[in-house]
């Protein structure tokens, strides 16, 4: 049985390489679709073993995008599975490597993944990639859990990556974990919701649709970048991590 992962991604250097390597040790497939970077993410991924796809489009239509892409594992490498993963996502399954787990499940179309965000802190190992200096998460999983989804020819996944659905109803079970590194840096936070801003107004999507991106291309645009970097720091990092967090590195 054939498991993919499949992705699209922008501008994402500094952590692209940790988390596509570990993603094909637990699938059979990597395709990727890259979205107009210039930071050397595609340098990257062109000395990886991985499907690579160029996306010019500037909108940010992810579920259309996604979409596609499991649909051409399917239809291409005779995928079975697919899992939707984002550049900054480091999956597992605790029973053992994901490509197996989802082969032993027969029932369920849909299996769900839990989230723990990790969060920049200042004793981090900034030498190391984000995934291995980045050891402190949120003691609670997020509200919005990632899937991983049974290929055929009804599957639309939706924005966010957060859901899947069919024609007909799917049940879902859960089975994996995924550790998320979104912010990582003031630098990396400014350009990623630069980009974010971008690519949501080059949308038709409503407004309510990418709003915490659209906020902050706002303040990007009122304020300069320096005003994002603010933002990192009042709310995506901590300089002595207490109680709230938990030391907890990918296993």
């Amino acid at each position: 049985m054939i498991t993919a992962a499949v992705t699209m991604v922008r501008d994402e250097a500094d952590i692209i390489e940790t988390t596509v390597r570990h993603m094909l040790t637990q699938v059979d497939v990597v395709i990727v679709a890259d979205n107009r970077s210039v930071d050397g993410t595609r340098e990257i991924l062109d000395g990886l073993p991985v499907h690579i796809l160029d996306d010019p489009e500037r909108g940010y239509y992810q579920s259309e995008k996604m979409t596609r892409l499991a649909h051409l594992a399917r239809l291409e490498y005779g995928a079975e599975w697919v899992v939707p993963f984002d550049a900054d996502e480091w999956w597992y399954s605790p029973h053992g490597r994901i490509g197996d787990v989802l082969e032993d499940i027969t029932a369920w179309p849909i299996v769900t993944a839990e989230l723990y965000d990790h969060v920049a802190t200042g004793v981090d190992a900034i030498e190391l990639s984000p995934v291995h200096s980045m050891g402190w998460r949120r003691r609670e999983p997020s509200g919005l859990p990632k899937v991983a989804c049974r290929a055929a020819a009804d599957l639309v996944i939706e924005q966010g990556n957060h859901g899947a659905r069919y024609d007909a109803h799917a049940p879902r079970t859960p089975g994996l974990v995924v550790r998320h590194f979104p912010y990582r840096s003031p630098e990396q936070f400014a350009r990623k919701a630069i980009n974010g801003a971008e690519a949501y107004a080059a949308t038709d999507l409503p407004d309510d649709v990418g709003r915490h991106w659209r906020e902050y291309g706002r303040i990007a645009a009122e304020n300069g970048e320096e005003a994002l970097h603010d933002v990192f720091r009042r709310w995506f990092w901590v300089a002595d991590p207490g109680d709230d967090l938990i030391y907890d590195p990918v296993p």
